[in-house]
């Protein structure tokens, strides 16, 4: 038996031993290692990765590279390691799929999602709007029309980019700058300037007014837009309280001064025409041996005595109406007490009128700064937090300030007064909408859309809400995978073509561009209509102090209240009865041909009811009862009296309309072009009005043509009635 030397066998052991220790220790690389997984989000990942066949592909290249180091010249060196691979060499590209050694195929590249842009809510303040109002005013003042230009540019950017209704103080500026130019003859310049103040404040009526100024000195045969112009500035007037309430308190303070002075002047002119029939009944009170001239004076110290005494308009005027009250016929009572009832009522109409119409100084003006997001604003803004600090505003005021901050890139004041607003009133749709553009502008899209969604069902007619749930489902579409973005994208399609059902508007609105992303051109913020907060134009106080200033100079002495207002029309109906009592009393009335009391007393032949006195009566219905030569006397009496007569009707009814016919019988119809006179009269006399409202009020021409044309028209209708009243016809 052969037998093997010892050292032969451990040499071929060794030698057998020797490919499984490379094996060992050049094991082939996994996927793990291969592929650098980074920060990729799932819907990122490349689907390669996970693909079966790149599996497969993965463990040939690896089985490959085993029999290569197989192949490899094995080292018989006791303890020899082999060369490792170093570890740059085992990574991949994020993204890639794992490759081969041996120069495989390149890896695949998956492009990025598009990253978002992000909302911007820049922070402006009014003062940095004044400072481009004041580059462009230097500009032209050294005549820089390019630095000009550009500051009209940067005005017209900033008032879209606030979301301002207007910028009314630098719309102002403009409009005494284009009348300057005007007058200088550049009216190029002033139409420029005009129209850029229009375009800065479309709302404002000083700006729409001086445009049509100005359409109508360049092209005068262009009538439509002159009166286009015209037309939006009394509709701005219209919708503006600020110009409706003066307005409104000027027409009633002129009904309700015409209506005064109506009623003065037609207890007047009938205590005039009447006063000598009481002044002869009240001889009849004296004893005989009194003269009628001493009755008479007597009668004039009594009434002078009672005008004098501490009374007020109303309680005189009654004095006046009960001293000849017997001597009216009966239209003329009735119209008298009406006159008179209506004007005890006048305190109370003053004050009602200075309750609806008040609005500066008051929460609404807040309010509807606030809401117009202008200049000006801040110190309403400061006026509200100060109400909201003393536990004392009301929903409207802390959602148009908490809008306000929003619009001006407050957002965390904003959300805080939102919150406060909606612990007032929940559920608001307008709320909850403006709420979410708010969120949106603190990036909390996911808050955002369920404010919306909350809005859209409070109120299914709003189109906003659905408008920016179809921005935000846009914008989530950017950043989901290819296979959610369609249904991400039919979301936001159906909330559109419900936005564009509910305002057609909407149709032509493009979302701002990317570049520029701000959140006041890219979300719809409803407009909360007037209804909503003018309750808050308070003016009570106004009117209560307005109700009592009338109140003492009317009816001294006398609190305001349904006394003070029901005690003229009170009395005036006991005087009306009183006046029916004339007959029972024997009173006088006055001879329809010569104008001398027809009295019982003074001749007891007469009729009761008669319409003459016994003269006539004995000259004109007796024949042959007087000699011709007193009959001729008498006649030219009445001639001279007719004619007398007729001379102080047409000289009152040259001064005041409709005074001739109180004094020619034609009382009702006197006293309608009186009214229609003296509120005319009024009306060119205070043509400036007794409320001012901001930035001027309507041109002068548009206040005095009306009014004098009007003053000239009625007087001429007067006159022409008056004459043929006088002629019987």
């Amino acid at each position: 038996m052969i037998r093997l030397p010892l050292s032969s066998l451990l040499l071929w052991g060794l030698f057998l031993l020797t490919p499984a220790l490379a094996s060992a220790q050049l094991e082939a690389p996994t996927r793990i290692q291969e592929v650098d997984p980074g920060l990729l989000e799932p819907d990122l990942q490349d689907e390669s990765v996970d693909n079966p066949d790149s599996d497969d592909a993965g463990s040939s290249d690896e089985d490959a590279a085993e029999s290569e180091r197989d192949e490899a010249p094995r080292k018989s060196a006791r303890g020899a390691k082999a060369k490792e691979e170093p570890p740059s060499a085992q990574v991949r590209p994020a993204g890639g799929g794992p490759a081969s050694q041996a120069g495989g195929a390149a890896p695949v590249v998956v492009p990025p999602r598009p990253v978002l842009s992000p909302v911007l809510a820049p922070r402006m303040t009014d003062d940095e709007v004044l400072q481009v109002w004041e580059r462009w005013r230097k500009a032209r003042a050294t005549n820089d029309s390019a630095s000009a230009q550009k500051a009209q540019r940067e005005l017209a950017t900033l008032k879209q980019e606030l979301l301002a209704a207007d910028l009314e103080p630098i719309s102002v500026g403009l409009v005494r700058e284009a009348k300057v130019r005007g007058r200088a003859g550049d009216m190029a310049g002033a139409l420029t300037l005009a129209e850029l103040a229009v375009e800065l404040s479309p709302q404002l009526p000083p700006a729409r007014f001086e445009l049509g100024e100005l359409y109508a000195l360049d092209a005068p045969e262009k009538v439509g837009r002159v009166l286009g112009q015209l037309r939006a500035a009394f509709v701005s007037m219209a919708l503006d309280p600020r110009y409706r309430g003066p307005a409104l308190a000027d027409l009633g303070s002129l009904l309700l001064l015409a209506w005064s002075a109506t009623t003065v002047a037609l207890v007047g002119l009938l205590f005039v025409r009447r006063v000598r029939y009481a002044l002869h009944d009240f001889h009849h009170l004296l004893p005989r041996a009194v003269a009628r001239w001493q009755s008479a004076l007597l009668g004039v110290l009594l009434l002078g005595l009672a005008l004098t005494l501490g009374m007020g308009l109303v309680p005189r005027l009654l004095v006046l109406l009960a001293v000849v009250v017997p001597y009216l016929t009966r239209r003329e009572r009735v119209l008298s007490a009406v006159l008179l009832a209506g004007l005890g009522l006048a305190p109370l109409a003053a004050g009602q009128l200075t309750r609806v119409t008040a609005f500066a100084g008051t929460p609404a003006e807040d309010v509807f700064v606030l809401e117009r997001g202008g200049l000006s604003a801040q110190g309403a803004m400061a006026r509200v937090k100060a109400r909201h600090e003393a536990r004392a505003a009301t929903y409207p005021e802390l959602m148009s300030l908490a809008y306000y901050e929003s619009r001006r890139g407050m957002l965390e004041d904003a959300r805080t007064h939102f919150k406060a607003a909606s612990a007032l009133r929940s559920g608001d749709a307008r709320l909850l909408t403006r709420f979410g553009n708010t969120l949106v502008g603190l990036g909390d899209a996911d808050g955002a859309a369920q404010l919306y969604v909350q809005a859209s069902q409070a109120d299914p007619r709003m189109a906003a809400p659905h408008y920016n749930l179809a921005q935000l489902y846009r914008r989530k579409a950017k950043t989901l995978p290819d296979e959610e973005v369609g249904k991400e994208l039919d979301r936001a399609a159906t909330a559109t073509a419900s936005a564009q059902a509910l305002d057609g508007s909407l149709l032509l609105r493009e979302p701002p561009p990317d570049e520029r992303l701000l959140l006041n051109l890219l979300m719809l913020s409803p407009v909360v209509p007037e209804s909503e907060w003018l309750s808050l134009a308070d003016g009570r106080v106004a009117g209560q102090r307005v109700e009592a200033q009338l109140g003492r100079w009317l009816l001294p002495g006398v609190s305001p209240g349904p006394v003070a207002w029901a005690l003229p029309a009170v009395v005036a109906v006991l005087l009306g009865l009183w006046g029916l009592l004339a007959e029972k009393l024997k009173a006088s009335n006055a001879c329809e041909r010569c104008g001398r009391p027809a009295c019982r007393r003074c001749d007891p032949e007469l009729v009761s009811g008669g319409t003459q006195c016994g003269q006539c009566v004995n000259v004109f219905s007796r024949r042959g009862l007087v000699p011709q030569n007193r009959r001729q006397r008498k006649a030219d009496q009445v001639e001279r009296h007719q004619a007398w007569a007729g001379r102080v009707a047409y000289a009152v009814g040259a001064l005041l309309s409709g005074a001739g016919h109180v004094f020619s019988g034609g009382t009702v119809r006197g006293a309608l072009y009186a009214f229609v006179f003296l509120f005319a009269l009024a009306a060119t006399l205070l043509h400036q009005g007794l409320v001012r409202a901001p930035y001027g009020d309507a041109p002068l021409y548009f206040k005095l043509v009306p009014a004098v044309l009007l003053l000239v028209g009625i007087h001429l209708m007067s006159l022409r009635g008056l004459r043929r009243l006088r002629r019987g016809e």
